[in-house]
């Protein structure tokens, strides 16, 4: 994904300027809450709270590091790529799915995995053995996906780019709830200043299938 990062820049630097304008006599406290949780910070800089400059600093941060992650994940798949058909036989005019690239990095060759994989699973229809060489021809790499890793060696360098690419997924679910989180209490905070709020109350809760949850109750005056 590529995104410039120029333009990220300008949006951030005329959202500032907007947000900067002097309070309206009349506070609303709906739009307040709009604006908050369209832009943390807006909100509070309508109605003159100087804080919420570190709301937008935190917002521009956080997509800095969110586009700084997808563009590191992005050079690391086109790394592994490029080392794939360098050092394993891959076709280079081919086009592969993900799961392709995943398999490379957990067998040795494309044999190696219809072996240990697809003729494994086919031996559930020994029973049947039409049904058996149907299953194989479906699910088997054939000689258009064919790889080979030259060494060992080489297929541990390629994991260390996918395992990159993992990394960079998980920070960017992170990121992803941390700006969802900024948000969230900008909004809130936006009803505070406004005079709307009359209690906020955070918990802990769990759900039908055990999982721990954080509820948020707002009540508003």
């Amino acid at each position: 994904m590529h995104i410039n990062s120029k333009t990220v820049i300008v949006v951030f630097l005329f959202l500032i300027a907007v947000s900067a304008v002097q309070a309206e006599d009349f506070i609303d406290p709906g739009v307040n809450f709009l604006k908050s949780a369209i832009l943390p910070g807006w909100g509070q800089l309508s109605l003159e709270k100087n804080y919420g400059y570190g709301y937008l600093f935190a917002e521009a941060s956080f997509w800095s590091m969110r586009l700084y992650y997808l563009q590191e994940s992005d050079n690391n798949a086109t790394a592994s790529y490029n080392y794939a058909r360098k050092y394993a036989g891959v076709d280079p005019e081919g086009h592969f799915s993900n799961q392709f690239y995943e398999d490379m990095r957990n067998y040795s060759s494309s044999d190696a995995y219809n072996n240990l994989v697809v003729v494994k699973e086919a031996l559930k229809y020994s029973d049947n053995p039409e049904e058996q060489l149907a299953y194989i021809a479906e699910h088997e790499y054939k000689e258009d996906h064919y790889w080979s890793w030259y060494s060992d060696e080489r297929q541990s360098h390629y994991s260390g780019y996918r395992n990159n690419i993992d990394h960079y997924k998980d920070y960017l679910k992170l990121v992803g709830g941390v700006i969802a989180a900024n948000h969230i209490i900008g909004a809130i905070d936006a009803l505070r200043l406004s005079n709307y709020l009359k209690q906020v109350r955070f918990g802990v809760d769990q759900n039908s299938d055990h999982a721990t949850l954080l509820t948020c109750t707002i009540k508003f005056k």
